[in-house]
């Protein structure tokens, strides 16, 4: 596999990636990095795919919580709880309008001007140091 001569390799698949593709992205990292929502549907997905890693003896995954709604919506809360036992970041990426704006200006989201831009990239970089860790 072409990726084993990179140090990082971010591929952005289907939610259910066939068992093959899924075969072949375990075998060849170190960490492979499940992003969902906390809703329903993504998260029936992503057990799905959690089950699949777990027929093929693969254990090197963990999972993010992304677009994580504000509070006082509990969805994030209690899609952690019902995520309880597996893999599962400390810390989630939550939903702000900076991410829209940041797609919309072609920029990256500390460089938007919105409130929440710099609270919104420190959340990436809290990640990027839990896969460090």
């Amino acid at each position: 596999m072409h990726s084993r001569n990179y140090e990082h390799v971010v591929i952005d698949t289907a939610a259910r990636p066939s068992r093959d593709d899924l075969e072949a992205l375990a075998d060849g990292c170190n960490l492979l990095v499940l992003p969902t929502t906390p809703d329903a549907l993504s998260m029936d997905a992503l057990l799905q795919t959690v089950d699949l890693l777990q027929t093929l003896g693969s254990d090197r995954y963990r999972i993010l919580l992304t677009i994580i709604p504000p509070k006082p919506r509990k969805t994030g809360a209690l899609a952690r709880e019902a995520m309880t036992g597996l893999p599962l970041f400390n810390h989630g990426i939550r939903r702000f309008a900076a991410y829209e704006k940041a797609a919309l200006e072609g920029k990256p989201v500390y460089d938007v001007s919105d409130t929440n831009a710099k609270i919104a990239w420190r959340e990436y970089e809290t990640i990027g140091q839990e896969i460090l860790a």
